[in-house]
């Protein structure tokens, strides 16, 4: 068995007077850890769960099944894409990628199947065939994709710039940004073609950024979009090697990793940053890097008065979207019941919006349904479990549906809480079953998870698993950068440049370079390939 590379907090970890404190082991935590460590740096991560590595984490169970809680796959990490050099330089080169192959999300809508193909190229032609009189469409729609993606990079890179330079060449990169960002999905879509069901093919991935076409930035579906274009890939070994090889890499560089320690607060003095208190345990440092939401940061960690000095307004931020989920474990082999490594994703009908919109407990998975097979995509899978399987099975939940049972202590909870957890179950199952009957038979576990078990383990307020929506006003919110009002407060995570694994990683990167600054183009010479311009997509 592997040595853990981290330690349980005890009051004895504020004798080591860390410069830099990293609250929350995410992967933007880590990866600005990862970065500050290897600049020279002396960090501490804090995390107030019993395991690191947040939404990159597994869960397991003693039947010997275990499943991931948030990476189904990323993007742009193959031979010679842009951001395998950024995952082996926090990794130390000890990451490996395995591809979901040619075809990495499958689209059933109405019951009609859509395949999305690995490279630009493919994507188009494939699409082409299904819609062959929306050739026009599809080219300008694929145009607008890179075009958005394009001034990407210079709008998150401007998210690092001090005062003089944030508020002149910022401006043009925001602005350049914004014609993209500030219009809705739907409204992009519409004025290309009026043929409904394209565009819900088009959008059939709005799970990966949370959020219905009607009311999701085009900028993010771009973004979105464009990672997965070259196809998905899978941590070879699961999930948890993306924070397991990270906090090894932080680990050889003198940093150090605890879990257990939950941070009650960002200590502040005259609006400076002094240290944190984890329950009764001060502990100084020079800065805090918060990767726990913005939210998190400014409702839950600071003092009310400086939360307002940052001028964070609660009406300003909507959370994202929620969600059901139900983990299954088979008692055969992905190869025996013939088990896909892509995704899919499973509409009722075209009308994205409405099957979001007008979900309830009972006709979640009758609408809507996001299907994923871990145990496939991983090459390791078999050798360490023999002969079994695991499913994922997710659809949409709104945390309103469980409001009643948030006080209720985790895993004891009312009788009807239980009893829409296991609604959600049959009738994801009955989905299950119906797309693929082989696994009927073969099902020997089963958990639903809700957006309240979401909030017990992220302490997301309201299970968003996604942090801020990815609407277009969040793109124009000016709190939303790498440092803060607040001297030595800084910020990390999918709210500050974008969701999923690769958007936390990047604003990991960027928070460090405030740090680092000059110091950080050094260590950017270390990665292989690595060709980063302002303007690059």
């Amino acid at each position: 068995m592997r040595q853990k590379n981290y330690a349980s907090f005890t009051s004895e970890v504020s004798n080591q007077r860390p410069d830099h404190i990293i609250i929350g082991s995410g992967i933007g935590g880590l990866t600005a850890a990862a970065w500050l460590a290897k600049g020279g740096k002396k960090v501490m991560v804090l995390e107030r769960h019993y395991v690191p590595g947040g939404f990159t984490h597994v869960f397991k169970r003693k039947q010997g099944f275990q499943w991931d809680v948030g990476v189904h796959y990323v993007g742009n990490v193959g031979e010679e894409d842009s951001l395998k050099g950024l995952f082996e330089f926090i990794t130390d080169g000890a990451l490996e990628w395995e591809s979901m192959g040619d075809v990495y999300d499958v689209a059933i809508i109405n019951a009609k199947r859509y395949e999305f193909r690995q490279g630009e190229e493919a994507f188009a032609a494939q699409m082409k065939e299904y819609f062959p009189k929306e050739i026009d469409a599809i080219d300008n729609y694929i145009a607008l994709v890179n075009a958005s993606n394009k001034r990407s990079a210079a709008f998150f890179l401007e998210k690092t710039f001090k005062p003089i330079l944030q508020y002149t060449l910022g401006y043009f990169f925001r602005r350049r940004f914004q014609k993209y960002a500030q219009r809705t999905t739907y409204e992009v879509l519409r004025e290309l073609t009026d043929n409904q069901t394209l565009i819900a093919v088009l959008c059939a991935q709005c799970g990966n950024y949370g959020l219905t076409p009607k009311r999701s930035s085009f900028a993010a579906h771009a973004l979105v979009i464009g990672h997965f274009m070259k196809g998905g890939y899978y941590p070879k070994g699961g999930a948890e090697q993306l924070w397991q090889r990270t906090i090894d890499t932080i680990n050889d560089n003198g940093g150090s990793v605890y879990i257990n320690a939950d941070v009650q607060e960002i200590v502040v003095e005259k609006n400076r940053v002094r240290g944190v208190r984890v329950e009764n345990t001060f502990i100084p440092c020079k800065s805090v890097i918060s990767n726990v939401g913005v939210l998190n940061t400014f409702q839950k960690l600071l003092p009310k008065k400086y939360a307002q000095h940052c001028r964070v307004s609660t009406s300003e931020l909507e959370r994202a979207t929620a969600h059901f989920c139900l983990y299954v474990g088979l008692d055969a082999s992905s190869e025996a019941l013939s088990l896909p490594k892509h995704n899919v994703w499973w509409y009722a009908h075209n009308d994205t919006d409405a099957i979001i919109n007008e979900a309830t407990p009972k006709n979640a998975p009758e609408q809507f349904a996001y299907i994923s097979f871990p145990s496939a995509k991983d090459p390791y899978w078999d050798k360490s479990h023999p002969n079994t399987a695991t499913i994922q099975a997710i659809s949409v939940a709104h945390y309103d549906w469980f409001k009643a049972y948030e006080e209720q202590p985790w895993r004891n909870r009312e009788d009807a809480y239980k009893e829409m957890k296991e609604s959600f179950k049959e009738t994801m199952l009955a989905r299950l079953f119906e797309l693929f009957p082989q696994i009927e038979s073969h099902v020997v576990i089963t958990e639903v998870s809700t957006p309240l078990s979401t909030k017990h383990f992220t302490n997301y307020q309201k299970g968003e698993i996604y942090g801020l929506a990815h609407t277009p006003k969040r793109f124009k919110l000016p709190f939303l950068r790498s440092e803060t009002k607040i001297k030595g407060l800084r910020l990390a995570g999918q709210d500050v440049t974008l969701v999923g694994v690769a958007g936390a990683m990047i604003s990991g990167m960027l928070c460090a370079t405030t740090i680092l600054k000059f110091k950080s183009w050094k260590l950017f010479k270390q990665i292989n390939g690595l060709d980063w311009k302002p303007d690059s997509a």
